[in-house]
């Protein structure tokens, strides 16, 4: 079942930086993702970026029920807008009424966006413009997709390849990177699939092969070769013809004459090669559905390509087996086993020739294989895609009403402090709301503010966010006005600050703390009664988290941070000493910053000392192969996806977040007795020392139901700090409606 939408109807606002004028993939994308945000329920404006010259794909979307085509208010001599102009049409419709998503596609457009800091909490930006490996991406685009994740609600990536570059790559990105496949239409192909068309002819001579291309001609997409393949498969003793679909010829930075080359080649007069120039998309899939197969040869230098044709899944679901570089994205998607691929080594148009020819006899079956492979990216099923973002990022109108302040203006919610690195999901959330206005009161350290902006800020504040109990809590107790309602949260190190015995508690209507633990901590050091105090658990965002896990998962355990001692490395490490005595396939992951990467702890003696002893230790132990160290990053979900075992061996506390958001990945935790940790956890992960955590390790994966069992517990225990949840509690609290 799909789940409801948050709101009656949702507004969305769609533009793609592509001229509809043309047909190729980026352009056929926007009819569909119309089609798809009006299938889930949506109502939806397209604003064109070209003047229509030709209504091939704008035709289709006014046909659409629930979308809009609005036409491009270009300025006259220029055949489509800028960006700045696209942006400036956006915000004018905006303004008229305003959108909850604004959704673009286009790097150097949502960088417009984000430059202008436009839709605050509405935009969710669909990008594919970038390098892969994550490595080899340069330092401006990186800059460039950080300010684009930053401004965006969302940032959208093709495949879960695509959203590991960008998320590895792009820490801003790690957590509201979401996958949204390409998608072809319901009716696609949808027909009862008959008999595959004989390919014997009148008195039992052999029909031709029937190939087909359809999109842009481009150098690296080998369209000038491919009448090439139609003379090789007659060498071999088959006739063919090839129809070629389109008529947009790219230009060529590497090889400024190809364009020159590809005319050539398209003028020169064949019998077996039909240039049917452009169509529109129910044009281009007709001549396709009677094609045996479907050419999507493309040079070697894109084989680490992380994106997804949409020309592919549309030759798929018509039934059309596609002829394709073998690619672990493909061998993902078609299987490593499908016959239509080429390699690299080989891929000369007399190769593909032998690879088609080997793959005739076949060809009826892999219509069927290859149907069933689209079923998963029809435009239905990324409506219910849609509609599970939709419910996670909007707000949630039922459990927290709109509430506004005197005058019906939005409510005014000041967070102040040195650090709001915890604070990003709270962020997110207040800034999403219509009946909230957010700003930032950021102190340059923990005791170092400008106190006349502090000043200028609480006099337009109606609510005010202290997060962390630093001297920040003590300035804005004093300094509150009747009627104002101050919100602290402490953390941990706070309870040792001499500032504490500074700060007015009576002048602080609630203060949060991440457990119970540390709320009775709270109410003893300040004297407080229990009732002051809330408890709101660290978020953790389910739906970014919960990623299929790699094989061999369950073999690696996870550990996050060895910084403090407190963190207790030497158990993480003889917890995989004594599962080698049993099992040597486990490996332990130690994912942080090193010791000496904090001078203010390496400068400690002792703990410089333990953590030499240990790593010594390791070196001379027979499991050092067995251990990596892995830097840290924002990628938690990627990394996670690979982990099968979180420990949390520290010797205190006040929460740890990555065994929760290792339980929310599927994972199970491994957690070390501590005060606190069943209050935050339940008990029955928590062990009481080192041999029993192995113990545990070894009984669960020795019975695969018994782990499955104890993964779905898991994740019911991650569902408690949901974000969605969590944001509902902080609601309550910052709007005086707990």
């Amino acid at each position: 079942m799909s789940p409801a939408l948050p709101r009656d109807q949702v507004r969305v606002l769609l533009y793609g930086d592509v001229d509809l004028n043309v047909l190729d993939g980026s352009a056929v994308w926007l009819t569909s993702m119309a089609e798809a945000w009006a299938a889930a329920g949506a109502s939806v404006d397209v604003q064109l970026k070209a003047a229509e010259k030709r209504d091939l794909l704008s035709g289709v979307l006014r046909t659409v029920p629930g979308v809009d085509v609005v036409a491009a208010p270009v300025r006259a001599g220029h055949p489509t807008m800028s960006c700045a102009e696209a942006a400036d049409a956006l915000e004018a419709l905006d303004a008229r009424d305003p959108y909850d998503v604004v959704f673009v596609r286009g790097i150097h457009m949502c960088a417009e966006l984000a430059a202008r800091e436009a839709f605050a909490g509405r935009l969710w930006s669909y990008v594919t413009e970038f390098s892969y490996p994550a490595e080899s991406m340069d330092a401006r685009r990186r800059a460039t997709l950080g300010e684009i994740a930053e401004s965006s609600r969302l940032v959208l990536a093709q495949t879960p390849q695509a959203r590991a570059v960008l998320e590895a790559a792009v820490p801003a990105a790690a957590g509201r990177t979401v996958e949204l496949t390409p998608m072809v239409p319901d009716a696609l192909g949808a027909e009862p699939a008959g008999e595959p068309a004989a390919r014997e002819g009148e008195a039992g001579t052999e029909r031709p092969i029937r190939l087909v291309y359809t999109g842009k001609f481009a150098r690296d997409w080998r369209t000038d070769l491919m009448p090439d393949i139609v003379d090789e498969l007659r060498a071999l003793g088959h006739t063919a013809e090839l129809t070629m679909v389109g008529d947009k010829v790219q230009r060529s930075d590497e090889e400024p004459l190809w364009p020159h080359r590809m005319r050539e080649v398209m003028e020169a007069p064949r019998d077996d090669v039909f240039w049917a120039g452009a169509h529109d998309r129910a044009g281009a899939t007709e001549l396709t559905s009677v094609a045996d197969l479907s050419l999507g040869w493309r040079s070697p230098a894109l084989d680490l390509s992380v994106e997804l044709s949409t020309k592919v899944l549309e030759s798929c679901a018509l039934g059309v087996p596609p002829l394709l570089n073998r690619t672990s994205l493909h061998e993902e998607l078609l299987g490593a086993d499908y016959p239509l691929f080429i390699d690299a080594a080989r891929d000369s148009p007399a190769d593909i020739a032998r690879t088609v020819v080997a793959a005739l006899p076949h060809l009826g079956g892999l219509a069927e294989r290859v149907r069933a492979v689209a079923d998963p990216y029809r435009v239905s099923a990324r409506a219910h895609v849609l509609r599970g973002y939709l419910e996670r990022v909007l707000p949630d109108e039922a459990a927290a009403p709109l509430h506004t302040a005197g005058g019906g203006r939005p409510r005014r919610i000041l967070i102040a402090g040195h650090d709001l690195k915890f604070a990003g999901e709270l962020v997110d959330l207040l800034v999403s709301r219509p009946d909230i206005d957010v700003r930032f009161d950021r102190w340059e350290s923990l005791h170092r503010h400008d106190e006349a902006a502090s000043k200028h800020l609480l006099d337009w504040a109606d609510v005010v966010m202290c997060e962390w109990a630093g001297p920040n809590a003590v300035w804005y107790a004093d300094h509150k006005r009747d009627g104002q309602r101050l919100v602290v949260r402490l953390h941990m190190f706070e309870l040792r600050g001499r500032w504490l015995d500074d700060l007015d508690t009576a002048r602080v209507d609630r203060f949060v703390t991440v457990s119970g633990l540390y709320r009775d901590m709270v109410c003893e050091r300040l004297g407080l009664p229990v009732e002051q105090v809330t408890v709101v658990p660290n978020a953790v965002s389910v739906a970014d988290l919960d990623r299929p896990k790699t094989e061999g998962a369950e073999f690696r355990l996870g550990l996050v941070g060895i910084v403090p001692l407190r963190k207790r490395l030497d158990r993480a490490l003889d917890t995989l000493r004594l599962l080698h005595e049993q099992d040597d396939r486990y490996t332990l992951h130690i994912r942080g910053r090193l010791p000496w990467e904090y001078p203010h702890e390496w400068r400690k003696t002792e703990q410089r000392e333990a953590y030499l002893d240990w790593f010594a230790r390791l070196g001379r132990s027979g499991i050092a192969d067995a251990v990596a160290f892995e830097p840290f990053g924002a990628d938690m979900g990627n990394w996670l996806s690979k982990i099968g075992w979180v420990l949390s061996p520290s010797t205190t506390e006040s929460f740890h977040l990555a065994p929760a958001e290792g339980m929310a990945s599927g994972a199970l935790p491994v957690l070390w007795e501590r005060p606190g940790v069943h209050g935050i956890f339940g008990g029955d992960f928590v062990v009481p020392d080192t041999a029993a955590a192995a113990g545990f390790i070894l009984e669960t994966d020795g019975d695969p139901r018994r782990r499955a069992e104890l993964v779905e517990h898991a994740r019911g225990i991650a569902g408690r700090f949901d974000e969605r949840e969590v944001n509902r509690l902080w609601l309550g609290l910052l709007l005086g409606q707990d």
